[in-house]
């Protein structure tokens, strides 16, 4: 009995063994356990920017881009223009605009005119988008217009 008790013994290690050495569930001997907080990794802070970006697009009374209206950014310290005509959409686009000076941002396209958009130094916002619409009728000027005197009532 006790050789069939030996046997069974040795019998049963040698599985035990055999098994342990058949299934490895870590071939790799990575960590079992991954620890992740799942937070964001910490950036560091960018530069503030030195100059801005103006864009947007033109459109006309329907909301319809304009292509080819001319655009222009004025300074107005100095009135010094920079021009720029629409792409495909009525899009525009003016970089390396100054966060120090004021600019008026105006369209115009074929006779009609967008009314002047103030851009302020006080705006400290890096991208800046204005859409400009189109007002029909001829040429407007920022100054008003006369009307004609009207008639006097009997």
């Amino acid at each position: 009995m006790r050789k069939h008790l030996l046997l069974l013994l040795s019998v049963l290690l040698t599985a035990i063994s055999v098994n342990a050495q058949a299934v490895d569930t870590n071939p790799g001997h990575a960590p079992d356990v991954v620890l992740d907080n799942h937070r964001p990794l910490i950036k560091k802070k960018d530069k503030a920017p030195t100059s801005r970006t103006v864009s947007g697009k033109v459109v006309d009374e329907n909301g319809q881009p304009i292509d080819g209206a001319l655009v222009t950014l004025t300074n107005t310290k100095t009135n010094e223009k920079t021009q720029v005509t629409t792409k495909k959409g009525g899009r525009y686009n003016f970089e390396d605009v100054s966060f120090d000076i004021d600019y008026q941002l105006q369209a115009r396209y074929k006779g009609q005119l967008t009314e002047q958009r103030k851009l302020s130094q006080y705006d400290r916002n890096a991208v800046v988008v204005r859409i400009l619409e189109l007002v029909s009728g001829p040429d407007q000027s920022s100054e008003a217009k006369k009307e004609p005197p009207s008639e006097p009532k009997k």
